[in-house]
């Protein structure tokens, strides 16, 4: 087993399904108190139930929060670090892909709000926690979707302009996923940058191709019917499944052989190469600067 986590607490967004689900458990087997974040709340339980019934001692606990809601990710940042004064893992993990453009409560794009925006706050919240259970790291769920396509555009960081008035398209649902996992290794890479020689690592992973996760469950039309023999047979061939998803999310998170690496981006449990547009220096800085000044932190 990949890293002995005994007396570490770990926090795992969108811990109630999928391969954040897979996390959690694999890290509360190696000892560590997992903390679940997720607006699942019954699928989030269910999670917490099967961990503590597992162990000698209740290991977990479930927390409910939308990560697309500033508010409720602040919320969530007091109540953790009013209880817990250290923190040793961060796995920012959480994300949708949604073919209908919706607006969190306040105001941004799903997308953006979920992966990048609620994810960002929650960080910079976190970090006296991290600082104080350092050596700590921080993991960020990329994606290799984050190659297919142009990047960002800074006039339209709200994805308003890509649905192009529809009022369901999957071709903008992916655009938009590819524009927030953009921003999650942006994030990631300046992230380690500030935080070097602070004790805190931060480092982003790839889960693969097409996990077969409930993140794809808003698909419609023909790409919803194209999926379905795509994630059968790669489930069937073990190739896509949850449980090899997260393979490389529990190697940053627990391996010893992962310790003081910083600012790299993961895929199969080994350093890949991101694309060349996600390592900009001068774009990362912009985003950053621009989400500072959405969340109020990290100026």
């Amino acid at each position: 087993m990949d890293g002995d986590m005994q007396g570490k607490v770990c926090l795992v967004t969108g811990g109630a399904r999928g391969m954040g689900r897979v996390t959690a458990l694999a890290l509360a087997a190696r000892g560590a108190r997992v903390i679940i974040v997720d607006w699942e709340g019954e699928e989030g339980t269910r999670t917490r139930d099967l961990i503590n019934s597992r162990a000698s001692r209740p290991l977990a606990e479930f927390a409910w929060c939308d990560l697309s809601s500033l508010a409720d990710v602040r919320r969530l940042a007091a109540d953790i670090g009013a209880r817990y004064p250290s923190l040793q893992v961060l796995v920012n993990n959480a994300g949708i892909t949604d073919p209908v453009r919706r607006l969190s409560p306040d105001g941004w794009e799903m997308h953006l709000a979920t992966c990048h925006l609620g994810h960002f706050l929650l960080t910079q919240l976190l970090l006296p926690q991290l600082r104080a259970g350092a050596p700590a790291r921080i993991v960020c769920i990329a994606s290799e979707a984050h190659r297919v396509g142009p990047g960002l555009d800074f006039d339209d960081l709200n994805n308003e302009k890509i649905w192009k008035g529809a009022a369901f398209s999957n071709g903008a649902a992916f655009a938009a996923y590819h524009r927030a996992k953009l921003c999650n290794l942006y994030f990631t890479f300046e992230l380690a940058g500030r935080l070097r020689g602070s004790g805190i690592t931060v480092n982003a992973v790839s889960p693969g191709y097409f996990v077969n996760t409930s993140i794809y469950r808003n698909l419609r039309g023909v790409f919803r019917w194209g999926a379905v023999p795509v994630f059968a047979l790669g489930s069937l061939l073990g190739l896509n499944t949850p449980e090899r998803g997260a393979r490389t999310h529990i190697h940053v998170a627990a391996s010893p052989a992962v310790e003081g690496v910083t600012g790299e981006y993961f895929a199969s449990c080994r350093v890949a190469q991101a694309s060349p547009v996600a390592r900009d220096p001068v774009i990362r800085r912009r985003l950053w600067d621009w989400t500072a000044g959405v969340t109020g932190i990290g100026a």
